[in-house]
């Protein structure tokens, strides 16, 4: 009668198929998470930065598509780029090479504020040398 199975349900099989449409909903929530995130997430290095205390600051803005340069200088008279440390004489020598391939359109530059004045000039200068002339300096904005 009626198209039903007469066996009384002993003729049933059993699906094994993993169904997938969960797991991508959740890789793409994941993805969609990460594409947001990952613009926000700033490069830090670990140097104490000075703070800006009333002073009115231009902001330079950063545009995520071009590419921009970290230079820290930290008080125990390293230069710190790409998360390695160099001593001043090494960065300046190194400094072609490490750039090499990288079309940076500013430099930004991370120092402790308790690097010496002349220090900062001349990482600065050294920067400008190099045909960097867009340099920043970051501080904690407050």
């Amino acid at each position: 009668m009626g198209g039903g199975d007469s066996s009384g349900g002993k003729g049933k099989k059993l699906v094994s198929e993993i169904n997938i449409t969960p797991l991508v909903d959740t890789l793409l929530v994941l993805l969609i998470i990460f594409m947001v995130t990952a613009p926000a997430m700033t490069r830090t290095i670990g140097i104490d930065l000075p703070s800006a205390d009333g002073a009115r600051a231009e902001k330079m803005e950063v545009d995520e598509e071009k590419e921009f340069l970290v230079v820290g200088i930290s008080v125990d008279d390293q230069i710190v780029f790409e998360e390695k440390n160099y001593s001043q004489s090494d960065f300046m020598n190194q400094f072609s090479t490490l750039v090499a391939g990288m079309e940076p359109e500013k430099v930004f530059i991370q120092a402790d504020k308790n690097v010496a004045y002349d220090r900062l000039v001349q990482v600065m200068v050294f920067l400008q040398n190099q045909g960097h002339e867009k340099i920043g300096l970051v501080f904690e904005d407050q």
